[in-house]
């Protein structure tokens, strides 16, 4: 398979999990990242565990929690929400306590932060500690969402974010009323200047060229700045002459066949609040199209064909193998990352 890997989860990075606002005090949440089970919740600040009890194995989110203490279900066992340390266990002999057995037990406890209007957890290579770098989410646009859509796709995640970066699709996937049409015997060259950031690429910003209506609303010209992050996230940044406006689609692999997909959208006027039950509508139609072009992908990819890969439309993807093979390779010999992508004009007809 050219320039492609197969399906696997980089570690070393943060995930999300969820939409912030709606994990509330006091409740136990279970989801999977990268295979891994993961229960999470909030004491104040967000909190993330393995789903599972260092005694007998049973998933922590069936148990309860009070006052930032999680009580495990099977035989009452309570950990501290926000580091894993045992607190109690209700077996105990006076003597067995004082021999200190509660303070040499600990739950798994992972990483967790609020950002952007998400809550992001940080799966760990080896045993590493998170990087101070956590997604780049600009601080006017670090809060809830606008919009907010999430959906789980039958894919890998790789399969998932090359899709979502691909630009030769949008004429064929993408064929609503509302999104611009364009037949190929009308294609025009594109011409788009690239350069690397800490994790990723990214698209510098442009004009849009016949913008798409949901673009127009915020008045034109519209121009557009795309970043790609590993290990799954596109940030776009949108300025229209009268607003602007933020997308952010953040991806996490449940497990190698399937991936979920929080897409967020931000604006800086409160004026097009109307506007956002129609915008959601649209978004999830937009992302449903992607959605379902990735899963009809995979009855083609399970005879594990040849694949090719080629320059121009498909040199992001390439780049994203790339970024992927060499975190991946750092992280085996323990080296630090180095952008292998160099600044770059791509062209390809759309």
């Amino acid at each position: 398979m050219e320039d492609s890997l197969k399906p696997s989860f980089l570690k070393g990075a943060w995930y999300p999990i969820g939409r912030s606002k709606k994990i509330i005090k006091d409740h136990l949440y279970k989801t999977k990242i990268c295979d891994l089970p993961i229960t999470f919740g909030r004491a104040g600040d967000p909190f993330a565990l393995v789903d599972s009890c260092p005694h007998r194995g049973l998933p922590l989110s069936y148990g309860s929690i009070k006052n930032n203490e999680i009580q495990c279900k099977y035989h009452g066992w309570r950990f501290n929400a926000s580091n894993g340390n045992c607190q109690s266990i209700p077996c105990l002999t006076k003597s067995q306590r004082e021999l200190g057995t509660e303070n040499k037990i600990k739950a798994h406890s992972l990483p967790c932060i609020d950002r952007g209007g998400l809550t992001w957890v940080y799966i760990a290579f080896k045993k590493e500690t998170p990087e101070s770098s956590i997604p780049s989410i600009p601080e006017i646009f670090n809060r809830d969402p606008d919009v907010y859509i999430e959906r789980v796709f039958k894919a890998d995640i790789d399969q998932s974010m090359i899709g979502l970066m691909d630009p030769a699709h949008l004429p064929f996937v993408h064929t609503s009323w509302w999104w611009k049409k364009i037949s190929p015997e009308n294609f025009r060259l594109k011409t788009k200047e690239f350069e690397p950031n800490e994790r990723g690429f990214t698209l510098k910003k442009h004009v849009i060229e016949n913008p798409g209506k949901p673009y127009k609303i915020l008045g034109e010209p519209v121009e557009t700045e795309i970043r790609l992050e590993l290990p799954g996230l596109r940030l776009e940044l949108i300025q229209g002459s009268r607003q602007a406006a933020c997308s952010i689609t953040a991806l996490a692999p449940i497990d190698s066949h399937t991936t979920r997909v929080h897409q967020c959208l931000y604006w800086s006027s409160p004026w097009l609040l109307p506007l956002k039950p129609i915008l959601t509508k649209l978004g999830g139609i937009f992302l449903d199209q992607d959605r379902v072009i990735v899963e009809q992908q995979q009855e083609g990819l399970q005879h594990n064909p040849s694949l090719t890969l080629i320059d121009g439309a498909d040199t992001q993807a390439k780049w994203y193998y790339r970024l992927k093979r060499e975190m991946e390779r750092c992280q085996r010999e323990g080296s630090d990352f180095k952008n292998p992508i160099n600044p770059a004009v791509l062209e390809w007809m759309c």
